[in-house]
């Protein structure tokens, strides 16, 4: 562990000479000459206030009387410095690079061209460096912009599912889907009210929930209970579990006291007049059609329990016209129920599309595409829809860039 840390801040520290070397080459050319000592000083003083805020903070928190779930969502403000001060950083370190790989080959054409020795001569001006440290300006502010306001920039997406065989009765059925509430990583209810009267304010006939609602402990939920119970959805409130409400990335004293938690949490939803689907289903009854509603506890690709139970959710019924699921891990849609089943829709959260990305109406990014093929939005495979959401709170990073916490309005069509 302290040989990992040692190596992680050698790295640091070559990266943050490496940026400073950077910005000596570009603060010898206009306009950013003339601001060069406040240029170079601002870049080192950033890396001071870290050490010294995130120092400070530990010491705080380690020496605080705050709850083990205050703690830790403490800690994120450590990440969130982090983020903050380093990429920026890094984003200059690649146009830096970029700089100086154009600068080297340009070097060994041109001494191979005139068969004698060269020097190295910067490009004037620096264009690489430029745009680096212009984007670098802007990353900083967007990432500052996510944790000041984008992490409570609650939107509503109304989408269209068309459904093959679905119930005259059913057409125009109005879903309400959110995810990965994280009730432990606010620290205020106000936000969370802000969400929660968004759903109240958008006509719906049935909510619900796919997983996540705390980080680590059910007490974190409590001061939410009145606040979700004062939902009122026609045709019921419906929720599941996800990989964070099992509460395996606590340490428990006793495999009592972790059981006991994971109660609470369930009574806890309970409270909130949620149905708690743990690989068991429901009838939606609309007139004299009906739809069924699966819902099962969390199955992940490894390292995440597989503990979602298809054949026990669908009890007899894997027969039924039309099956909507609510599954944690989008894995799970691609690993069993496109392979298994016929399950008309699955609804998912989990991926929080990692709290940052790029989205446009023809394209998305985010980095957590790398590890989910789908990870945020609508997708269809031969009629079988998925839809993930990108969650209402966040965790480890205290905020969201690109990707705003997301209620979801799925309308139901027949197809």
């Amino acid at each position: 562990m302290i040989l990992s840390l040692i190596i992680l801040l050698l790295i640091i520290l070559f990266l943050d000479f490496y940026g400073y070397y950077g910005l000596r080459k570009l603060t010898h050319y206009r306009p950013f000459g003339n601001y060069r000592k406040q240029i170079i000083l601002g870049y080192w003083i950033m890396d001071v206030c870290f050490i010294v805020f995130s120092t400070i903070w530990t010491l705080i928190i380690r020496n605080s009387s705050w709850s083990d779930y205050v703690q830790y969502r403490n800690y994120f403000y450590i990440t969130g410095a982090f983020v903050l001060i380093f990429l920026p950083k890094i984003v200059y370190l690649i146009f830096n690079l970029l700089h100086d790989i154009v600068l080297l080959g340009s070097w060994i054409i041109q001494k191979a061209s005139s068969g004698g020795s060269m020097r190295f001569s910067h490009p004037k001006p620096p264009v690489l460096l430029s745009i680096g440290f212009v984007l670098s300006l802007l990353m900083f502010v967007w990432v500052l912009y996510g944790v000041v306001y984008g992490r409570f920039n609650f939107k509503v997406k109304e989408v269209e599912a068309h459904l093959a065989d679905l119930p005259e009765a059913f057409d125009g059925f109005r879903i309400i889907h959110i995810s990965d509430t994280h009730f432990g990583s606010f620290a205020r209810t106000r936000p969370v009210r802000r969400g929660v009267d968004k759903i109240k304010q958008t006509p719906h006939d049935m909510l619900v929930f796919t997983g996540d609602m705390v980080n680590n402990e059910a007490v974190e939920a409590e001061k939410y209970v009145e606040l979700f119970a004062g939902i009122d959805s026609p045709y019921g409130k419906f929720s599941i579990l996800g990989n964070h409400d099992m509460g395996d990335y606590r340490r428990w004293y006793t495999i009592e006291e972790k059981a006991a938690n994971l109660q609470q949490l369930q009574d806890i939803q309970a409270d909130m007049n949620f149905v708690l689907l743990r690989n068991d289903h429901r009838f939606i009854v609309r007139g004299n059609d009906s739809i069924l509603l699966a819902g099962v506890d969390n199955w992940g690709l490894p390292p995440f329990a597989q503990l979602g139970d298809l054949d026990k959710a669908l009890n007899d019924h894997a027969d039924f016209p039309v099956k909507i699921l609510l599954s944690h891990d989008p894995s799970h849609w691609t690993e069993q129920v496109i392979p298994d089943t016929d399950i008309a829709l699955t609804l998912s959260g989990h991926t929080h599309g990692m709290q940052a990305g790029l989205r446009t109406s023809w394209f998305q990014f985010s980095p957590v595409s790398l590890k989910y093929e789908n990870w945020n939005g609508l997708y269809d495979q031969n009629g079988q829809l998925l839809y993930v959401n990108r969650g209402f709170g966040f965790i480890g990073f205290p905020g969201r860039m690109g990707m705003r916490p997301e209620i979801t309005l799925l309308v139901l069509r027949s197809k």
